[in-house]
């Protein structure tokens, strides 16, 4: 009589394991995103020192950007705080999704495509926003995060489990 086999109850790394890391990815940068725009949004404020390093920059290139139609500080202020209302919405969305990961229905509407959702809105906003302004210099960018995050909601829903 042969002997059992253990490779039939071990458990091994499938697709399960690589959509569960994307998810994770995309929660930690846009976390990461979140906390620089927050931090940079703190620097326009005063309430962080002008040499503050870690800040993304995308307040003065906001200011900047939307100067050819002469925004007002507060029009500016607003955008921004828009911009870090989405990246922590999307952000906590992702975590969600990732924290719920392995119990996700592939039915209705699942909090892994609800992220995703509120992130590529984030990206098409900036792609149209971008045109608008004409900021040429960053839309290619914005195009490539929208597209690197299309592809990553393909490979999740198409890949076999």
């Amino acid at each position: 009589m042969d002997a059992p086999s253990v490779q039939g109850n071990m458990p091994h790394p499938g697709s399960g394991a690589l959509k569960f890391v994307l998810v994770f990815v995309w929660a930690s940068w846009l976390t990461v995103v979140l906390t620089t725009n927050s931090l940079d949004g703190l620097k326009a404020l005063g309430l962080l020192p002008e040499n503050w390093a870690f800040a993304s920059g995308n307040y003065r290139f906001l200011v900047a950007t939307t100067a050819r139609y002469g925004a007002t500080t507060w029009i500016n202020a607003i955008l921004f705080s828009g911009v870090i209302a989405w990246d922590a919405t999307a952000a906590i969305l992702f975590w969600r999704a990732a924290c719920l990961f392995p119990s996700r229905s592939r039915r209705g509407t699942s909090p892994m495509r609800l992220a995703f959702a509120v992130s590529l809105s984030l990206w098409g906003s900036f792609l149209v926003a971008d045109e608008v302004c004409v900021a040429y210099e960053v839309e290619g960018k914005h195009l490539l995060l929208f597209i690197a995050e299309l592809v990553t909601l393909l490979a999740i829903e198409l890949l076999p489990e």
